[in-house]
């Protein structure tokens, strides 16, 4: 209970930062009129300096348990000999393109990520391109985070990666739902 408070905490003085420009808009949850390479420089100037930051997630690699624009990834400082199989982590993969992935293979220095919601494609790093690694996420507009470490992620998280079989066919059941609930 006291880890989910201090959470709370965290989350409302990010969105409330008073003088200091914050990564969010506390009025929509939205980054703050930057550019994509901006933020993810922020990113590294807060995580260089091992503070911990709240970043809106866009696009649909991660999708069906992080959603575009609607939920946010708490970023924080790791150590790159500690990364492994199964850890979400914001990396540089090409020239100006960042992705947050799933880590699906380590070997040595060299990292394979893929999203969740992806059936193939797969982006390729080294230990030394990641920027950050997520500890939780902030879904749905809820005030307490899903973090990494609580057992229903870490249960999705061996879930997930075995299904890449039959993600193709999971994906579309879940497409599926979508569609019909709307």
């Amino acid at each position: 209970m006291r880890r989910y408070r201090k959470w709370r905490e965290c989350l409302r003085r990010w969105l409330n930062a008073g003088e200091k420009k914050p990564l969010l808009n506390s009025s929509n949850g939205t980054v703050v009129g930057k550019p994509n390479h901006e933020v993810m420089e922020m990113v590294r100037q807060f995580v260089g300096e091992g503070r911990q930051t709240l970043l809106p997630v866009r696009g649909y690699s991660m999708r069906i348990f992080v959603e575009h624009e609607r939920d946010k990834a708490i970023l924080a400082p790791f150590d790159a000999a500690t990364l492994k199989r199964g850890d979400v982590v914001l990396t540089w993969v090409t020239e100006g393109y960042y992705v947050l992935h799933r880590i699906v293979n380590v070997e040595g220095d060299d990292l394979t990520l893929m999203g969740d919601g992806n059936i193939r494609g797969k982006e390729h790093c080294k230990r030394s391109d990641v920027l950050a690694k997520a500890i939780g996420f902030v879904r749905k507009g809820r005030q307490n985070p899903d973090m990494v470490t609580d057992w229903k992620w870490r249960i999705y998280s061996v879930f997930w990666l075995g299904l890449l079989p039959i993600r193709r066919w999971l994906l579309l059941l879940w497409r599926l739902k979508q569609r019909i609930l709307r």
